[in-house]
């Protein structure tokens, strides 16, 4: 039987940064689906994600899947694993989405006195930092497909960088 995900939520819970024990797994689930089909399928194609989610796993999958060590030309490296690259990046979205939920009269944020929400500018930054790791372990990934592979799929296998827009308001 096929996995509907290659993380599920407790997966998540334990590779991620300490988050709270009463998030919505709903609301993860949703976030993985998002940056599965944002981040994870584009780069490594639908064929090797879906091999990814078989009940049984080649020695190379698992190692892609879940992480570790492989040697290239007499050198040890180390590939993080999909699931931690897509619990950073489930984690850096769900940093940004600051508990917003959409009601029938727009967007609402619930307050309790015993939490304060941060301010946009530290929020921002959060999420750039979360998002250079899950770029780096994203990257470590690649470069084990590409060993395993000895050549380099439709040219994307590099360095995951400069994929995120930055705005900048000038004026008013």
């Amino acid at each position: 039987m096929e996995s509907k995900h290659i993380l599920t939520v407790e997966e998540f819970k334990e590779l991620a940064r300490p988050t709270s024990k009463h998030i919505d797994d709903l609301e993860v689930i949703t976030f993985i689906r998002e940056c599965e089909d944002i981040f994870i399928i584009p780069a490594i194609g639908l064929r090797r994600y879906k091999a990814l989610k078989e009940d049984v796993l080649s020695e190379e999958n698992r190692i892609l899947l879940e992480g570790g060590e492989y040697e290239i030309n007499g050198d040890l490296k180390k590939c993080a694993g999909l699931q931690i690259a897509l619990s950073y990046f489930v984690y850096a979205k769900m940093i940004m989405s600051d508990g917003g939920l959409l009601t029938r009269t727009g967007l609402m944020q619930h307050n309790d006195s015993y939490a304060s929400r941060g301010d946009d500018k530290n929020r921002v930054r959060r999420y750039d930092e979360v998002m250079n790791v899950a770029e780096e372990y994203f990257t470590t990934c690649l470069a084990y497909i590409k060993a395993i592979e000895k050549k380099c799929d439709n040219g994307k296998f590099g360095r995951v960088r400069g994929t995120r827009i930055r705005i900048h308001s000038i004026g008013e």
